[in-house]
This record gives C-alpha cells, structure tokens and sequence, in this order.
C-alpha cells in the first residue's frame, strides 16, 4: 500500500513521460505485476528509459527492485497466500473463450488476406518481440506451400524492407497491442505508399497502426493478455494455421 500512496504522491514530480508511466501502472494494478519493463513501455505509449527513470525517480535501482515491491504490497493488500489459492483453471478458461471467439472473425477478410498471401507478388511478413513468433510461423508454412515471402523480427530489418515495397505487395504485421511507437520509421517510410494490400493483426480494438492499413484483424483476448507475464501468442499462432490451411485447400 505504501508504494501505491507513494507514486500517488510524486505525480506532479514526474516529467511527462514518467507521468504516463504512473498513471498506466495505477489503472491496471490488477495486471502489472505480470509485465516484464519492454510489457510496461509497450503498454503505457512509453519507452523502457521511460520506466527506468520513473523507477529512480521512486528511489529504486531498477525496474525489477520496483516491481518486487510493488507485488509485495499488491499481495498485502488482497490477503493472497499465493502458494495456497493460485489456480491454473481462470487461464484456462481464458484461452478456451478465446479460441472460441475466432469463429467470429469476419471470414470474407480472411479469405481476402489469403488471396493477397497467394497472389504473384511479394510478401512482407512483420512481427517483432513476442510477436515475431506468428510472423515467422506464417512466413515457414508459405514457404512449405511453395510461396515465397520477406520476413522481418526487428524495427530495423522492417524499415528496410521498404526499400523493396511495391503497390501491389502484400504487408501482414502482427502487433498484439497495436502501438506505433516502435514502428515510426517504418510508417514513416510507407505512408504514402502502403499497398491496399495491407494487413494489421491485433488483440487491441484501440490500436494506434490501425490507421496505417487497410485491413484490421481483430483477435480475441487482449485482456487476457494484459494478465499474462507475456504477450499471448497461441490466438494469432492458432489464425496463422487457419489461414495456412485455407491456403492449402485453393491450391
């Protein structure tokens, strides 16, 4: 409880970065003893120097003596005994409603993107961090189904790519929370020139890239993710087979 009064009594101490820091961290205490500091900066529209100084500005060495006490008190605060009630069902349960809600997907922009994925041009697969998982996963199975693609892991790798980019590509980029803040000069560089090809795939309904593109796969569980330690990547790993799988069947 201390440290929560604590960061309530510095607000007007914070720069304006460290400020959005605090005010995430105090609206979802429910899930930010699960985010690692990358988790943190991605959620809050910040950057992992941002936390850092926030945490010095708290008098913590680092982010990780932050948010030891932080769950300390969080614990003190609900009366958990942890190794007595934790229960693996409530996740469970998540992943399973979830899956479920994927038949919801709109099927005719499936069919869409899977038509973009096959035509005789080139794709351009994005997906960094956590998310760079699905983007590799869909970039090996076209490449077993005989179609070749660009694949990118990094903000580096995918900038560049744009050197290559033409109107009639094909760009899938996988972001589970949707921020553009780590893809400014990518943007920057496709602007004015994103195929209408283009294809986000996010757990966020808010997310900030969806201007960017012409399409927007919505997944399910973005809550759920924001309880995880990590981004949830079984939902989009799950569309990546489907849609690998609607590819298999038109060819």
């Amino acid at each position: 409880m201390e440290i929560i009064e604590s960061i309530k009594k510095h607000q007007s101490d914070f720069s304006k970065t460290e400020l959005r820091v605090s005010n995430y961290i105090l609206k979802n205490l429910d899930n930010i003893e699960t985010f690692t500091i990358t988790k943190l900066a991605d959620r809050s529209g910040t950057s992992t120097s941002a936390v850092l100084r926030f945490c010095q500005s708290m008098g913590f060495k680092g982010y990780k003596d932050f948010r030891f006490e932080l769950i300390s008190s969080l614990r003190v605060m609900r009366h958990l005994n942890v190794e007595k009630n934790y229960n693996n069902s409530h996740f469970f349960n998540y992943y399973i409603d979830s899956i479920n809600q994927l038949e919801q997907i709109d099927q005719n922009l499936l069919k869409t993107l899977t038509t973009a994925l096959m035509s005789p041009t080139t794709n351009y697969l994005i997906g960094v961090h956590f998310s760079a998982l699905p983007a590799k996963g869909l970039f090996l199975g076209l490449e077993d189904l005989g179609i070749m693609s660009l694949y990118a892991n990094d903000y580096i790798s995918a900038s560049h790519l744009t050197n290559t980019l033409k109107d009639e590509d094909t760009v899938v980029l996988f972001s589970i929370s949707g921020s553009k803040r780590n893809f400014t000069n990518f943007l920057s560089a496709v602007t004015s020139s994103m195929p209408k090809n283009s294809f986000l795939i996010t757990m966020n309904p808010k997310a900030e890239l969806k201007p960017f593109f012409a399409q927007t796969i919505l997944l399910p569980g973005y809550s759920f993710s924001n309880q995880s330690i990590v981004d949830i990547q079984t939902i989009p790993m799950m569309l990546v087979e489907v849609l690998l799988n609607m590819i298999h069947e038109r060819q």
